[in-house]
Order: C-alpha cells, then structure tokens, then sequence
C-alpha cells in the first residue's frame, strides 16, 4: 500500500512538472518544424505529409504538443487535395467548447484599454517560444520529454531561419502589441519574431475599454523571412477574445436597464 502512495505521488510531480515548463514566464506556445514524412492513421494512412519541413504553432499541452492551422488533406484518399488550414486551427480549441479568452482592463502603456493577461484557462499562456529552448535538458526533464513528444515529429531544424508572423485577418478595433508597442503591425502585416532558435514573443492582444462586445478574432500564419532556407510557411491559425468591461460598466448598464423598465411600466 504504501509503495502504490509513494507511486501516486510521484506520478502527481511528475504531471504537475509538465504542466509547468516556461508558463512561469508566461509561454505556452511554440515554434517548430514537422519531421513527419507520411501520415500515419485514418484514411490518408501512408500518405504524403502535407506539413513536413513547415514551420508550425504548437500548444503545450502538458508532455506533448497540440499543432495549431497545420496543413491538412481533404477528398479522397486517392484524389487528395491539400489546404492551408484543418479543423484544429483556433485558440481556444474548437472542441473544448470554452468562451473567446477575456480581454480585462489595461493598466500603463495600456490604461484605457481591454487586454489579455494569463488567468486560469491554458490558452492564455499567449507567449511564443522554440522548441529548441527545450534541448540541452536530462532525459527525463519534462522539458526534454515535449521536445521529443510524437516521436521526435517537432524536432526539425530552425538554425537559420528568421520567423515571421503574418497578419492575415483580424475583426476591427482588435490590436496586437507587446508590453512595449501597442501597435507591432501598424507599418506592415509581418512581423518578425527573429531567429527561429531564440524566440521569445510576448503579444498583448486589446480593444479600447469602450469596444463592442462580442468575440475578437485575430488570423496568423508563420513565414520564412530567410533567402538560405527551404522551412516552408504554416497553415493559418486563429486566436479568440472577447472583452470583459469593468465592473462599473456592467453597473451603469444595469441602471439604464431598470431606468427603462420602470419607463415602460409609466407609459402602461
């Protein structure tokens, strides 16, 4: 019995190890490249990888790696046709059926506005890092085990390629920035997150306080700046907001509310 306690103990550090990595710092995304040569399940078994040597968005996910807007096939298996996005292509995932990430007020460079800021959900860790910040660990760190996750499927190489990315839609009155620009694509729609082996990308997504509600959605896709390298762009992925007025503003609502309730029961 308490061989199974010391056990179940073990096993709880261990997961709660990897459900850590880098959040600390506020990354729970990263970049890397698809090693897979073919597709391995379902009915396009065996076929092609549309992914390999693609620059992908990876969502840690404890000991493994969720890809985010990889390429993906489409049609028969015989007849195959190839397109830059899957099912799986939103921040929150799609199948979880969480709400848009909140946007809360700003303080500083962002007073007056509704920004993101980690909390409790897993996708508001918004922090983009490499993979390769995940080598040079033990065999068993919990960093070494999600860079070696799906058999090593992430693992290819960034030396050399300058990352960027790519602003392909997003809902009016929706902002990117870091905590030192508000505004990271007001001269261009690409954005450069330097060399693929040292990212460390922190966006702020926001609105101004006075926003509509409703949900804000950003579009990416990740492109090689680099003339030298054959790393292809990835499929097109999307992030989700929603804003979350002030306490005080929901009040203020409240009152308007009641102000025309009671209006409607003169008029009777």
């Amino acid at each position: 019995m308490r061989s199974r306690i010391l056990l179940a103990a073990l096993m709880v550090v261990a997961t709660s190890a990897h459900a850590e990595l880098r959040r600390d710092e506020g990354i729970g995304f990263y970049v890397g490249v698809d090693t897979r040569v073919t597709n391995a399940g379902g009915i396009y078994n065996g076929t092609p990888n549309p992914n390999l040597g693609r620059l992908t968005m990876l969502l840690e996910h404890g000991n493994h790696y969720h890809s985010i807007g990889s390429y993906s096939l489409t049609g028969p298996a015989s007849l195959a046709t190839v397109v830059d996005t899957n099912t799986n292509n939103q921040i929150p995932e799609t199948f979880t059926g969480d709400a848009p990430l909140p946007l809360t007020p700003g303080t500083g460079l962002y007073a007056g506005s509704l920004r993101s800021m980690v909390g409790s959900s897993e996708y508001s860790y918004l922090g983009v890092g490499s993979t390769h910040s995940l080598t040079g660990f033990g065999p068993n760190d919990p960093m070494t085990v999600l860079y070696q996750s799906s058999g090593g499927r992430w693992t290819g190489s960034l030396t050399g390629v300058e990352v960027g990315l790519q602003l392909i839609s997003y809902t009016v009155g929706l902002k990117v920035g870091t905590e030192t620009d508000t505004d990271i694509f007001d001269s261009g729609d690409i954005y450069s997150l330097g060399d693929g082996t040292m990212i460390d990308f922190k966006p702020v997504f926001w609105v101004d306080d006075g926003a509509t509600m409703g949900t804000y959605t950003a579009g990416f896709r990740l492109v090689n700046l680099s003339d030298g390298s054959d790393v292809m762009d990835s499929g097109r992925f999307y992030f989700n907001f929603a804003p979350v007025p002030e306490p005080g503003t929901y009040a203020m609502f409240g009152v308007g509310i009641l102000m025309m309730g009671a209006a409607l029961r003169r008029r009777r």
